[in-house]
């Protein structure tokens, strides 16, 4: 009667460690989960600002041809207009450039922020499915199960571990994101106001030869 006492309470104790290490391995699946998901949202997060990126560029260079197509020529009015147009494109696509890229650093941030709770998650796991083969093995029995148990938990240790590696490159990158966005906008900006100085230039050109015109015609007038 003993020795079948003594049993009970060692497999009851074996079966609580299994327990726990089976809810710590399900909530490291869930967190698990949870970081893919994060992941996933900053990559696409990261693909928004690349192509917001590349069609900035693109306005950019468009703008510059307009800038230099600028003509003071009677009739060429329509390039002051468009260079206007184009330089205040550039900086409309930069200004979303940098609204992307901050969304993205944010992305990357909780994306780092769920692989870490991931990592943490799985490490519990790992120690809770150690303690339960500990148990099935002090008591004598068969551990097979603790065993595949405790080699699923360091897998998942290692696939959060990988995570986090990955999340944290994704958030340097995005850094390196926001600042090249920020100095592209600097860019187009500059570019902008160079256009409109030129455009300013044109008009001021053209208004004093009005006025020269009109000041002749009324000498010739008198």
């Amino acid at each position: 009667a003993l020795d079948t006492a003594i049993e009970d309470l060692t497999d009851d104790e074996v079966s609580a460690d299994n327990t726990t290490a089976a809810n710590a391995a399900a909530d490291a699946a869930l967190a698990q989960a949870a970081a893919n998901t994060a992941s996933s949202t900053a990559t696409a997060a990261q693909n928004t600002a690349d192509s917001q990126e590349s069609a900035t560029d693109n306005l950019i260079d468009a703008a510059q041809t307009a800038k230099d197509a600028i003509s003071g020529a009677d009739g060429d009015e329509a390039s002051l207009t468009q260079a206007e147009a184009a330089g205040q494109a550039a900086v409309d696509a930069a200004n979303e450039y940098v609204t992307d890229a901050t969304d993205l650093v944010s992305k990357a941030q909780d994306s780092l922020d769920a692989a870490n709770s991931a990592k943490d998650a799985a490490d519990v796991a790992v120690q809770e499915a150690q303690d339960a083969l500990a148990s099935a093995t002090a008591a004598n029995e068969d551990t097979t199960d603790e065993q595949a148990a405790l080699d699923a938990a360091e897998a998942a240790q290692t696939t959060a571990a990988q995570s986090v590696t990955d999340a944290t490159t994704a958030l340097t990158n995005a850094n390196a994101e926001l600042t090249d966005a920020n100095a592209t906008l600097d860019a187009a900006t500059a570019l902008d106001t160079a256009i409109e100085d030129l455009t300013d230039d044109e008009v001021d050109a053209d208004n004093t030869t009005a006025a020269n015109a009109a000041a002749d015609a009324a000498l010739a007038q008198a």
